[in-house]
């Protein structure tokens, strides 16, 4: 089965897809993933017969622990074994794992978590070649993957939210998957209906992740007033500067790529290595601008960039002017 979308490296199906089988293989250090993936089994088994669960640290285990944990019940009760720390195992996890991958006890579900490095290559061999089903648990990196992950959870709970509130989220909170995941929970209780930017901005717009995008935004559309306004209430709360230059250097890329560019957003994301959102809002952008302002600007971006990275003394004020003359080019 192929992974969906949302996955960073294909190592495998996609928590969500996970059903209970005789040997899982958690690969991947993004720790919410995991911890999704070992819930979804224990949901899924919860909703059958009862059963008996075993837990053990790959690195602590002691010799013949997996044998006796997977020994049929004198009640004839599924088992289920979940072991973590893989990638820290210790000699005689190893052995007995091997030994058992050719032999799975039946009844008993074994669900073991790999968060990366090389530590265990053989027994992950042996588990792949034994038919154990893989999950990727891998970090989402990219922004797309994060915005699919934030979109997959709302549609979960049968809540609707906007492509533009997703990416808010993102923008604010998608450094953290655990902490996306959370503000997705707390947006769903808290409120009802669809969600919107306006209502992720209202509970999430002051983060810092969430500040170079919107100043970056406003100054492309030529709004001055709020790019300035929200930059300046930004530094004077203490964002760092050098991430809100990166963002408007990326933005002022993105509308140059399809600045004249007579194709649907579909063949330019395939092109680009861009979302389809980000083509489309680029595309918006780009009615703002002259190709020669376009030019003008990512090198006014460029020398700000050297500015706010130490060639300045008042890297403020390099940004500040940077947005100031970006928003005037747009409006022109």
């Amino acid at each position: 089965m192929a992974a969906p979308r949302g996955t960073s490296k294909q190592t495998g199906i996609s928590w969500r897809s996970l059903t209970p089988a005789p040997m899982i293989l958690l690969q991947g250090s993004e720790e919410l993933l995991a911890s999704r993936a070992f819930e979804t089994v224990r949901t899924a088994l919860r909703a059958g017969s009862e059963f008996e669960m075993i837990r053990f640290e790959a690195n602590s285990y002691e010799r013949g622990e997996l044998l006796l944990a997977s020994s049929p019940s004198l009640f004839s009760e599924t088992k289920l074994i979940e072991v973590r720390g893989l990638a820290t195992m210790n000699e005689d996890f190893l052995n007995d794992t091997l030994a058992y991958a050719k032999s799975p006890a039946p009844d008993t579900t074994l669900v073991m978590h790999h968060g990366g490095g090389v530590r265990g290559k053989k027994l992950l061999d042996a588990l792949k070649a034994s038919g154990a089903i893989q999950v990727d648990c891998q970090p989402l990196k990219k922004d797309t993957e994060k915005i699919d992950f934030v979109s997959q959870e709302f549609r979960a709970a049968k809540r609707k939210l906007s492509a533009e509130g997703a990416r808010a989220l993102v923008a604010a909170l998608g450094s953290d998957l655990a902490e996306l995941a959370s503000a997705c929970s707390q947006l769903m209780q808290d409120t009802t209906g669809a969600i919107d930017q306006d209502m992720v901005d209202k509970y999430y717009g002051g983060r810092v992740e969430a500040t170079g995008f919107k100043v970056a935004d406003a100054a492309l559309a030529g709004r001055a007033d709020i790019a300035l306004s929200t930059l300046r209430h930004a530094l004077a709360t203490g964002t760092d500067p050098v991430p809100i230059v990166a963002t408007l250097a990326m933005k002022l890329r993105q509308v140059a790529k399809v600045a004249g560019v007579r194709k649907s957003s579909g063949q330019l994301a395939s092109e680009l290595g861009m979302a389809p959102w980000q083509v489309q809002q680029a595309q918006e952008q780009a009615r703002h601008w002259k190709v020669d302002d376009l030019a003008m600007c990512i090198q006014l971006v460029a020398e700000a960039d050297a500015q706010v990275k130490g060639a300045s003394r008042d890297p403020e004020y390099a940004v500040e002017r940077a947005v100031t003359q970006i928003s005037l080019a747009a409006r022109r």
